[in-house]
């Protein structure tokens, strides 16, 4: 008897060993989904240290995205059936989700009377995004390639129209009519300038060059002038004098049409809407360049929309949008070598968005970095993205915005 419990206590031991130093989260509950056992992998990829959650129902665990799965899997459970790795989303305790692929079982006694349930847990958050980068590629791909064939074939009924524009402006017609031909060449113009700013901007022609980044400003608020002039927003433009900087030109116009497109659909009842270039030094590396704030007090951007604000094909705008926008432009930023970040805020106190883009003085930087190809880019992303570990955390701590005017310290400082 001795030794047959010696023998018990040493696979007890070892049993306990093995579920310590697993990978996966391994917690075990009774029938009513009071956690009884939690190891230190569940500590890593949840967040919560045994003696904080011991004793707590599972439901703590539930994602806002899945809120009855827990006792559902409990009920599976109660009637002595077994949940093979079923995938679900479950809550961290910094409020991010985590997904994860749970195996359950039930737990029964020696008498074999069911006592509760063993929860093996996978985090697969990391192999999902980056089978999400895959199955983005090739719709990336498909985007940029429909894009640039419909801005090619846009060319030629706009060349005709045109073309019979400025005939009929040279007939005999009355001054009304002349101010009606001219608003539509004008309305024309800006139609063909997004038509080559589109061909320009993925077949990646025009290349790098110096530039006056108020220049860029300007151009793009440009082809906002319709919607701003019958909007009822207020544009203040505050451009320190500045070197030019070496960037590729029609990308980044691209990024601040992006941006100031955002900030007037924020702002569809009129607001303040600004501008400002400012000499700037990176914190983390020294690096001196430019930063480039684009603000408004519209109606803000949700925490929730924040975490995945830069994600590919993530969207609040429903079929209107294609989300693709924010992700281009952070893209176009990292490809500079700078840096795109945005705070925003519902507050009625303090409501606003503010992004902020930094560009590195890149004048005696080799051109040929700038020119990587978008293939190659995607390839050393998705190499990246492969290399992430699967329980790395981003710091998404952007909020508080400014209040967009004078009285804000905040928004100045932006």
């Amino acid at each position: 008897m001795e030794l047959q419990r010696k023998n018990t206590e040493r696979d007890l031991a070892l049993l306990a060993a093995i579920v310590e130093s697993s990978d996966d989260a391994i917690l075990s509950c009774d029938l009513n989904g009071k956690i009884t056992s939690w190891n230190r992998s569940a500590e890593r990829i949840f967040g919560y240290i045994a003696d904080e959650i011991l004793g707590c129902p599972t439901s703590i665990l539930a994602s806002a995205r899945c809120q009855e799965d827990t006792e559902r899997v409990l009920d599976e459970v109660r009637h002595g059936r077994k949940v093979d790795h079923y995938e679900t989303w479950r809550r961290h305790k910094d409020g991010t989700d985590v997904m994860v692929s749970i195996t359950v079982s039930p737990i029964c006694d020696p008498s074999g009377t069911l006592i509760g349930a063993s929860k093996v847990s996978r985090d697969i958050t990391a192999i999902r995004r980056a089978e999400d980068v895959l199955r983005n590629t090739d719709k990336l791909a498909l985007v940029g390639r429909m894009a640039a064939s419909i801005a090619h074939e846009i060319n030629n009924p706009l060349e005709s129209v045109t073309n019979l524009l400025y005939l009929a402006e040279h007939e005999s017609i009355s001054d009304e009519a002349r101010s009606y031909l001219t608003l539509a060449q004008h309305e024309l113009a800006r139609v063909s300038h997004i038509v080559s700013q589109t061909l320009g901007f993925f077949r990646n022609t025009r290349g790098t060059g110096s530039v006056a980044l108020r220049e860029i400003i300007d151009s793009a608020l440009s082809l906002h002038l319709g919607r701003l002039s019958t909007s009822n927003v207020v544009v203040r433009k505050e451009y320190a004098s500045l070197s030019p900087q070496l960037v590729h030109q029609g990308e980044l116009r691209q990024v601040i049409v992006n941006l100031i497109g955002n900030a007037l659909d924020a702002m569809s009842r009129g607001g303040r809407l600004r501008l400002r270039v400012r000499p700037a030094w990176d914190p983390v590396t020294g690096t001196r360049g430019a930063r480039i704030v684009i603000a408004d007090n519209g109606s803000g951007i949700s925490p929730e929309t924040l975490r995945q604000i830069f994600e590919p094909f993530f969207t609040t705008k429903g079929a209107a949008g294609t989300g693709l926008g924010l992700w281009v432009s952070s893209q176009i930023i990292s490809r500079h070598k700078g840096r795109i970040s945005v705070r925003s805020s519902q507050s009625p106190a303090h409501r606003g968005t503010v992004f902020s883009i930094f560009l590195p003085d890149l004048s005696e930087a080799p051109s040929s970095e700038m020119e990587e190809s978008s293939e190659s880019r995607l390839q050393r992303q998705l190499l990246q993205m492969r290399g992430t570990e699967a329980n790395e955390r981003e710091d998404e701590s952007r909020h508080t915005p400014s209040e967009l005017d004078r009285q804000s310290a905040a928004y100045n400082a932006a």
